[in-house]
């Protein structure tokens, strides 16, 4: 099942420190729906796992936590992306910190939707943090809810950015 030594490092010491129980959830399928229209008539939504949050609006998410923080941050796409800050303590900060849209593409999609690329882009986007070793909360609660509010304004489509 895990193909790698540093998968099998972190499992190893993820159940070590803090959770003996813990195993890896194995995805066996993925849902897909094509697009009905082309991309020039889709409401695309930003949905990333960076961990963005809106500096000095929001709480931001809870990078401390050994079993990382489920919730999600509505951040609307009029928010500059240099008002954004990242609470995520599991991928390298370098370049996030130069570019905000490396990880939370913010600038490009609305420049997709100037251009009439995309047809219109959804507010607000939708920020996780990527690291949950127990993701049970997150599949049955938080990414539920999170679709059921995209699609409730309209979401036809969703450019997930993972980091």
């Amino acid at each position: 099942m895990i193909d790698t030594e540093a998968l099998q490092r972190t499992h190893s010491i993820t159940r070590e420190k803090w959770d003996p129980n813990f195993d890896w959830v194995v995805n066996d399928s993925a849902p897909w729906t094509p697009l009905r229209q082309p991309l020039t008539q889709t409401a695309m939504a930003l949905v990333s796992t960076c961990g963005a949050y809106r500096r000095s609006l929001d709480c931001p998410f809870d990078a401390a936590n050994y079993y990382g923080d489920p919730s999600f941050k509505e951040i609307p796409v009029d928010t500059p992306v240099r008002a954004l800050d990242f609470a995520h303590t599991h991928y390298n900060h370098e370049h996030v910190s130069q570019d905000p849209n490396v990880a939370f593409p913010l600038d490009h999609l609305r420049a997709l939707e100037a251009e009439g690329l995309i047809g219109r882009l959804v507010n607000p986007a939708i920020s996780f943090t990527g690291f949950l070793p127990e993701p049970r909360q997150l599949m049955q609660e938080t990414a539920p809810a999170a679709a059921k509010r995209l699609m409730g304004i309209g979401a036809q489509a969703a450019l997930l950015v993972p980091c």
